[in-house]
């Protein structure tokens, strides 16, 4: 499972071995037991790599060939290439840009996004 963790200031990026459908599930128990409010909705949440053009079509190429259709892969300018994901942000407030995005993903694919992440901002990824 991927976690990307979006704050004010940051986003920190986590390659969990939980099952989805259990780490929302117990987010939700934990966000109820505290009295917090928790909204999940399900969407689309990007993150930039500065990599090399050859990088990007070796992304696409090793995403499709994966079968991988919740993925995409865009480049942005000559310098960043925007990743693309399909899952479930949480956030206290439905207009926050604060919060978590969580999405299942082949682990292969999930090791190689988490690899390209670690090569960019390597201060900011975690491996559980």
């Amino acid at each position: 499972m991927l976690k990307l963790i979006y704050t004010e200031t940051a986003l920190h990026f986590e390659l969990l071995t939980a099952d989805l459908e259990d780490w929302v599930e117990r987010r939700l128990i934990f966000a109820t037991s505290t009295g917090e409010t928790m909204f999940v909705n399900s969407e689309k949440a990007s993150f930039l790599l500065p990599e090399p053009i050859c990088e990007a079509t070796a992304a696409k190429f090793y995403l499709h060939h994966q079968g991988v259709k919740t993925v995409t892969v865009n480049r942005c300018d000559l310098d960043r290439v925007e990743i693309g994901l399909t899952g479930y942000w949480l956030s206290t407030d439905l207009n926050d840009a604060e919060g978590i995005f969580v999405t299942q993903l082949p682990d292969r694919v999930e090791l190689y996004l988490w690899q390209l992440w670690c090569s960019a901002n390597v201060p900011s990824a975690i491996r559980h």
